[in-house]
């Protein structure tokens, strides 16, 4: 009597592998696409945030906080024996903490000592400082879920240098990274209070160093105006910005500056001869915005609504959407 054994052929079991590894490829892009959904999801979610925190912040001091307070940069006369301003190098986002449910955080903070000692074109030393940037290094340091990207998976590019440009101290790197940054003009990374003193009324944005609006200065109304833009934590030229303290070109996000997802070095557009190191995910410039979601970036509204913006946006309607009282409609053509 013949036993006959019960099982698969080789070549079957190589057509049922196949058939498995056909059905993960074809579902393995699926998978992506909606795990990068929810994170840009959550990444919208978080400029919501900021959004409400602003303007709980307006509503408590009725003007928003400044970009930057007493950076060290060449065109600010820090030593100027009538003022005695030292450096402080604090953030816009260190006074947002309390209305970022981060209050404690905030009390462990001392304004009255510096955020770093940075400090450019050997101006100014070290002594300029005012007190101690030690001081609130255990605060600068820690990193901030509501100002990360989730879809950014760099870690905080904290460079381990302690040079006078973008570190705490002489024994600290730079602090934690955003990926999101205050709208501003990006020449603030020579002369603090460029906006407010060297730029006509129609081409202000919103936020700047040593300089706090209000809501009414936003003539051109609030949906039709930038407020907080989508930037990446890895940069060709200079370094991406802190949370909790400023440096040399950590100054905020300018939309006119460059095209939205520039990856190719170049001062204001791509340099030809730089093409050979294109590398999406590493954005040409300081200051400029960007993202990891395909396409584009997340853009916060004067209005607390978030946008996604086309990296093919025309670049009349990324300049108008970047300026507050220029009085040019903007048509939400992006």
């Amino acid at each position: 009597m013949r036993i006959r054994r019960l099982g698969f052929t080789l070549i079957e079991l190589l057509v049922v592998i196949a058939i498995i590894a056909i059905l993960i490829a074809l579902l393995l892009p699926a998978v992506q696409q909606a795990r990068e959904a929810a994170r840009r999801s959550q990444c919208k979610n978080n400029m919501k945030q900021i959004g409400l925190a602003l303007h709980n912040y307006h509503d408590t001091h009725k003007k928003f906080p400044p970009s930057r307070i007493e950076m060290g940069q060449t065109g600010q006369n820090m030593i100027d024996p009538g003022t005695h301003r030292r450096q402080l190098n604090h953030t816009g986002w260190a006074m947002l903490l309390p209305f970022m449910e981060q209050g404690n955080m905030y009390n462990q903070m001392d304004f009255s000592q510096a955020s770093s000692w940075s400090h450019v074109y050997g101006a100014y030393s070290a002594s300029t400082v005012a007190g101690n940037p030690e001081r609130n290094w255990p605060i600068v340091s820690q990193r901030l879920s509501v100002l990360l990207c989730p879809t950014d998976s760099a870690n905080d590019y904290n460079y381990t240098s302690t040079n006078k440009y973008y570190s705490v101290s002489a024994t600290r790197p730079g602090g934690a990274r955003t990926n999101y940054d205050f709208n501003c003009h990006y020449l603030d990374y020579y002369y603090q209070g460029y906006t407010m003193l060297h730029t006509p009324s129609a081409e202000r944005p919103m936020f700047a160093g040593n300089w706090s609006t209000d809501i009414a200065a936003v003539r051109d109304g609030t949906s039709n105006t930038a407020m907080v833009t989508e930037t990446i934590r890895e940069v060709w030229n200079g370094v991406p910005p802190a949370w909790g303290h400023g440096g040399h070109v950590q100054v905020g996000v300018d939309l006119t500056f460059m095209p939205i997802n520039n990856w190719v070095y170049g001062w204001i557009q791509p340099d030809p001869q730089y093409l050979h190191m294109r590398k999406v995910g590493r954005l040409a410039q300081w200051a400029t915005a960007g993202s990891l979601h395909t396409g584009g970036c997340q853009v916060l509204l004067a209005d607390g609504s978030v946008h996604f913006v086309s990296e093919n946006v025309d670049t009349g309607v990324r300049n108008r959407l970047h300026r507050m009282a220029d009085g040019e409609p903007l048509g939400h053509q992006f």
